[in-house]
């Protein structure tokens, strides 16, 4: 990712808001109308969504794309399947990509019973509307070729393959770190507060503002070839092969923490340091002669999300796949961080294939780090417990 390239449409985007501004206001105005008039229990579930849905013409029925209207059509035959789909696909106690496949699958089923032989629109550029008008300060309005065009645009690492849910993924993580970018320029959150009139949203979370800003990258701003692509650096790397237990002790003296922000930073560090290494190892691969196995590099934490142990999927230098957990700091390397039962039980039981790279001194600016790798096991690097499960049983 080019934050060079990043600064420089932030630049274009506030030199031509006005422009941009004219002809998206509408998002703002969409949200603020569904959130008013949502109500899953309403009497006339089938009203209720046509108002609900009133503002969104641009993001779910133009040209030769209606979302909308499928919706309402069906709604009106089987109101009564229609909502149970709004009820699952809103459930965020449930995987996204679970979510978005599952609508899809069940609105095809009742779509065919109903309009035999006509589309039903209901793909994940749809669906995300739906989970944005619902929850605006978790998701970003999406559509592959903007996501394609921009990431190309900025250098991106991943380029999106047009049919794969893992653009999802690989989006939203996009859209964080094009968020932090932006929150910090105050004349483009002053352009922003200014231009929201009371039948907006107020978008607090900046998520909208986020994809405002993608989206005229693609569609109004030109690109500057003047700007060199992203470099990539390693300042140093080695590898530890058995890592000694240290102790600590326990002390009960107060801290007031901010541990809220603190994981958000974290995890954005983590994800520019996952990104980091799929880069390595890229590189790696192409000095080892393995370039048909560069596609084949995954980059799970995303794509599957949490709890599978690892976040890449990659190969050594004779073609064998290996496992790799990312832990990123821009301290030294010397710094504590976590590790998960997962990763742990991982390390484990695929201790020849298993890799920890510790991503340590890692300047987001430069795209530079210093790298050490550990293999096998990693229950002798584990110091102590810092949380426990707790389930309390009525007696």
């Amino acid at each position: 990712m080019n934050i060079d390239k990043i600064k420089y449409y932030i630049d274009q985007y506030k030199l031509n808001f006005k422009t941009v501004h004219r002809q998206e206001i509408y998002k703002w105005q969409a949200v603020k109308c569904f959130q008013e008039n949502w109500d899953i229990n309403a009497i006339d579930f089938t009203a209720m969504i046509d108002k609900s849905l009133l503002q969104t013409k641009n993001l779910l029925d133009s040209g030769n794309y209606f979302p909308k209207r499928m919706i309402i059509n069906n709604s009106k035959i089987n109101p009564e399947l229609i909502k149970p789909l709004f009820i699952d696909l809103f459930d965020e106690q449930k995987d996204l990509i679970e979510r978005i496949r599952q609508f899809q699958t069940d609105f095809s089923k009742i779509n065919s019973k109903n309009f035999a032989g006509r589309l039903d629109y209901q793909d994940p550029r749809a669906i995300i509307v739906y989970l944005v008008l619902r929850y605006p300060e978790r998701y970003f309005l999406y559509k592959f070729t903007m996501f394609k065009n921009f990431a190309e645009k900025i250098d991106y690492d991943y380029i999106p393959v047009k049919g794969r849910f893992e653009n999802i993924g690989q989006y939203q993580k996009l859209c964080v770190h094009i968020k932090h970018e932006l929150i910090k320029d105050q004349e483009i959150l002053k352009l922003h507060k200014d231009r929201l009139t009371n039948d907006c949203f107020y978008d607090e979370n900046l998520n909208i503002l986020t994809q405002d800003f993608i989206y005229a990258v693609d569609r109004y701003l030109d690109v500057d070839e003047q700007i060199p692509r992203t470099r990539f650096r390693i300042i140093g790397e080695g590898r530890i092969l058995s890592p000694e237990n240290s102790s600590h002790g326990i002390n009960f003296k107060g801290r007031i923490v901010n541990y809220e922000q603190i994981e958000k930073e974290n995890k954005r560090i983590g994800d520019l340091g996952e990104k980091w290494v799929i880069q390595r190892e890229r590189n790696k691969l192409i000095n080892a002669g393995l370039q048909n196995k560069i596609d084949k590099i995954k980059h799970i934490s995303v794509e599957e999300g949490d709890g599978t142990g690892f976040d890449i999927k990659s190969f050594d230098e004779k073609g064998n796949e290996i496992f790799i957990e990312v832990k990123t700091t821009t301290g030294n390397f010397n710094q504590a961080f976590y590790i998960s039962r997962n990763e742990l039980e991982r390390s484990k039981s695929d201790g020849a294939k298993y890799y920890l790279y510790r991503v340590y001194e890692f300047n987001e600016k430069d795209n530079t780090a210093s790298l050490k790798i550990l293999q096998g096991n990693l229950e002798n690097l584990c110091d102590f417990p810092t949380q426990f499960k707790v389930k309390i049983n009525e007696k």
